[in-house]
């Protein structure tokens, strides 16, 4: 979907406009002792760029990041699957290093990340949402946030909006959201109203009453594969980071729901019945605390409100009435038939 002019001053070019964007330079896979490997550009559909890597190793992801230029952004990813792996969570991308021992490797001004393939991670898989998948999601988002309940990286992620907190939303980064409405036309005065509510209500959460972990950030349909109803793998944690658990369930009971287009099944939904079945399942793995489940109907309208903004495109024109029937009570019928 097109961008509109970012006014955050990022000091990167989006790798993906670049002409040699589908090349793999040399000394990237001399680093990783793949000469010789037969390399192939894929069509993710992802912000990153990917390519399928064949070896007498065997087979592989390299990731090219399109994120902005920070070393340690890419160690913070490294050291949330680590540990996330050193939990028992065995479905999540293995990182593989350079002949030095390094996890991921600096050519130019990219960073490049080798993982192991995983053939489950087909983008073409089969992406049909049922009640036994919503319930292996939402067991498995409970099993990531118990596992990263004791995690303190070392890393940092960057200050940009992909990583914007909903603690620093009303200072920060609301203001955005009035400088992306000035680019929808007709669509901008909702924003704006549904805008204003939502910041007023993430503004008067007491975070201090919820406890920060490491969290996905993009859990969504179109990042999870399964084997049959099952989970099999979770990949993209490229924008993983340090929050309340709430910023991945305000975004994930949208985005498992049965009311979904085949064609793009991470389009999110005002969708009672999946969201609280979602909540439910989650629940049952992983208690929500009461003050938890009072502002939860905060961060489900919130999400969307933020996601469109941190982007800066059209995508608003795409998710706003899904946004409106959230804010006109689908969230909070989420919440409450969840604890029914």
């Amino acid at each position: 979907m097109q961008a509109f002019p970012d006014p955050f001053d990022y000091g990167h070019v989006d790798a993906r406009k670049l002409p040699d964007a589908r090349v793999v330079p040399s000394d990237v896979l001399d680093a990783y002792g793949l000469n010789g490997a037969s390399v192939m550009a894929l069509d993710t559909r992802s912000f990153n760029i990917h390519f399928r890597v064949d070896s007498n190793r065997g087979g592989f992801d390299l990731r090219r990041s399109n994120r902005p230029i920070d070393r340690s952004n890419l160690a913070f990813e490294t050291e949330f699957l680590d540990h996330l792996r050193s939990k028992g969570f065995d479905r999540a991308p293995r990182p593989v290093p350079t002949l030095g021992g390094a996890f991921n490797y600096w050519s130019g001004s990219s960073g490049w990340t080798l993982l192991e393939w995983e053939d489950s991670a087909n983008a073409d898989a089969d992406m049909l949402v049922t009640d036994g998948r919503i319930d292996s999601a939402a067991d498995t988002l409970a099993r990531i946030h118990t596992a990263m309940t004791d995690f303190v990286p070392t890393e940092r992620r960057g200050d940009w909006p992909i990583f914007s907190r909903p603690e620093e939303w009303a200072d920060r980064w609301a203001a955005r959201t009035a400088q992306l409405a000035g680019h929808l036309g007709d669509e901008a005065q909702d924003l704006l109203d549904i805008s204003g509510q939502a910041t007023a209500e993430i503004a008067s959460v007491d975070f201090t009453r919820l406890p920060t972990i490491g969290c996905h950030a993009d859990y969504r349909m179109r990042n999870v594969r399964f084997a049959g109803d099952e989970v099999s793998i979770v990949f993209d944690f490229d924008t993983a980071m340090m929050s309340t658990r709430l910023l991945d369930l305000g975004g994930a009971v949208t985005r498992f729901s049965r009311l979904a287009p085949d064609d793009n099944p991470s389009t999110p939904q005002a969708d009672v019945a999946s969201g609280s079945r979602f909540l439910r399942t989650y629940n049952e793995a992983s208690p929500l605390i009461d003050y938890e489940w009072q502002v939860l109907p905060y961060f489900i309208g919130w999400r969307l409100v933020r996601d469109a903004t941190i982007y800066f495109d059209r995508w608003w024109t795409k998710i706003g009435d899904t946004c409106r029937e959230l804010y006109s009570g689908a969230a909070l019928e989420m919440v409450t038939a969840a604890r029914d």
